[in-house]
């Protein structure tokens, strides 16, 4: 039951956020809708592909299409408040991020998985379906940006196992939740960021191999 919550909180969370660009590039109802379902379940399709559960749970749940279906409906029905679809996309895809990231985990539990493949499933599940939709829509993607997202489903997927032994499941669950949740607003709010390649290259530097002496005519 508390996995179901988590599972299709984050589906609607990450539904809400691809349906809001889809809008935000003026795509059309079915594009809405399309959109809708690759961020709110490319990466769990990504994760069960990984893990072997074929075919993926989205094709065997029909909740899920409705869940997308509705996301489709809420973001049609505010699209008149396109001043807030920037704010919208940044909170729903921060929830989607901290739940999915927690989905992942317990289901690569399920499969035997080790530590440290739960939580590389946590950020597939979590990261990449946010991937598929930026690529789409010809944006980087959050992940490749200098903005912490993914560090966030690592550390949370950390927190969830240093804390496992010592908390009930529930509250081991809201405060993973919590923690990815605010920390990736704080960083949003904060414009925390981690080091990006410097725009020096190559071509742009002056090297004293690559200078040429300026040739002076000759007037003789």
């Amino acid at each position: 039951m508390v996995f179901n919550v988590i599972d299709y909180s984050g589906s609607f969370a990450f539904c809400i956020s691809g349906a809001s660009i889809a809008v935000a590039k003026k795509m059309d109802i079915f594009g809405i809708f399309v959109m809708a379902v690759v961020a709110g379940f490319g990466g769990g399709c990504l994760r069960d592909i990984i893990l072997g559960n074929t075919p993926p749970a989205v094709f065997n749940t029909p909740i899920y299409w409705l869940i997308a279906l509705l996301a489709t409906i809420v973001v049609l029905a505010f699209k008149k408040q396109h001043r807030y679809f920037d704010k919208m996309i940044l909170i729903f895809d921060a929830l989607g991020l901290a739940f999915f990231t927690l989905a992942g985990i317990k289901v690569a539990l399920k499969s035997g998985l080790l530590n440290y493949q739960c939580i590389l499933m946590g950020v597939i599940t979590a990261c990449f379906g946010g991937v598929i939709r930026d690529v789409i829509v010809n944006r980087v993607p959050y992940l490749f940006q200098k903005e912490i997202y993914g560090a966030f489903a690592v550390m949370g997927g950390i927190i969830y196992f240093v804390l496992d032994d010592y908390l009930p499941p529930l509250m081991l669950d809201i405060i993973v939740i919590l923690f990815i949740f605010v920390s990736r607003m704080i960083s949003i709010w904060k414009n925390w960021h981690l080091p990006k390649a410097r725009k020096d290259t190559i071509h742009n530097r002056k090297l004293k191999f690559l200078r040429r002496k300026k040739r002076v005519p000759n007037l003789e």
